[in-house]
Parts: structure tokens; sequence; C-alpha cells
């Protein structure tokens, strides 16, 4: 797995690198789910277009090649599906990860195999001791996946997340190599 993009999960689940060329299907696959995503991420607050979309993707790729990224499309049966990102911190030897899937494919398991496969895969190119992620406390779906893959609560950061006309308390979650 380490190295070769893309990567099968398994049979019909995989993640490929975000590139421009997912434009469309992932501008409309954000539109689809703009609204509930909008609970959680401050980025699903604001209008999308697909322009916006395309820089966005043709900036992941950027960061992939910079070796600052592993942004990958979650691809199930040839559609996508999601997104799962590892920020990757060469110096301190750390990635933080950020995640999402569509809510046709909420509750399926497909989010926690990709997040699981990411992170084995952030740990299996051997210069990352620590993956963290940050999830909002009221978000019971993403701290359940956490603690599902084997990440420990490390507590609350409060008021940590600008969201439209509120902070939000995030909850950190981290997983150590080894």
């Amino acid at each position: 797995m380490a190295g070769a993009y893309p990567f099968e999960v398994r049979p019909g689940l995989r993640l490929e690198l975000q590139h421009p060329d997912f434009a469309t299907e992932y501008f409309a696959l954000v539109e689809a789910n703009l609204e509930r995503l909008a609970r959680w991420e401050p980025w699903a607050t604001v209008p999308q277009s697909l322009s916006g979309i395309r820089t966005y993707l043709a900036w992941q790729a950027q960061a992939f090649v910079a070796r600052t990224q592993l942004p990958f499309v979650i691809v199930l049966d040839g559609r996508a599906v999601g997104s799962c990102t590892a920020r990757l911190d060469a110096t301190e030897g750390t990635a933080e990860i950020g995640y999402w899937v569509g809510a046709e494919v909420e509750g399926t398991g497909v989010a926690a195999e990709s997040v699981g496969a990411l992170v084995a895969h952030v740990f299996a190119r051997g210069d990352t001791f620590r993956v963290q992620a940050r999830t909002a406390v009221e978000n019971g779906r993403s701290r359940t996946l956490l603690d599902r893959l084997g990440f420990a609560f490390e507590g609350v950061q409060r008021s940590a997340q600008r969201m439209p006309g509120r902070r939000v308390d995030m909850a950190v979650y981290a997983k150590t190599a080894g």
C-alpha cells in the first residue's frame, strides 16, 4: 500500500489522490451534502463553486507533491463519496487527519474503513509516529469512529473552532505508531 496511488481499501472501495480532474464530481458531492457538513465544517458554511473546488483540488495536488498532505477522495464502486486527508508535519513526525462522507454512505462503515486505511498508510510510511484528529465535541459519529479506530481521547479544546455566530469546543484524539 505505501507509495502506490490510488490504493484499494477493499474490493470496490479505494482512495484516489485529490486532483482537479475530480472537480465536477467532487463539487456535486459537496453541494449535495453542504447543509449537513455546515454543522461541523467552517468551509461548508460559505457558498461553494466549481471553480473554487477546482482550485482547492489543484492546491491539494500541489501539497501532495510537496509532501505536506496526503489528500484522498473516497471512491466507492466508481463514484466519489467523501474525502479523507492527512496533513503531514515531517519536522515533528506528526499528522492531523480530516474526513467526511456523503449522506448516502454515512453509517455503512465506509468512513471508518477509509480513515483506518489512511492512518495505516501514514504510519507505514515510517516518518510519522503520531496521528491526531480534532472533531466537534457534539459530533458523536466522528467521535465514535475515532474510538473504533483505537484513537485515545486526549481532552477538549474550549472554543477552538470558529463557526458562524459561535465558537465550538473541539475534542482532541490521537494515535501513536506501534
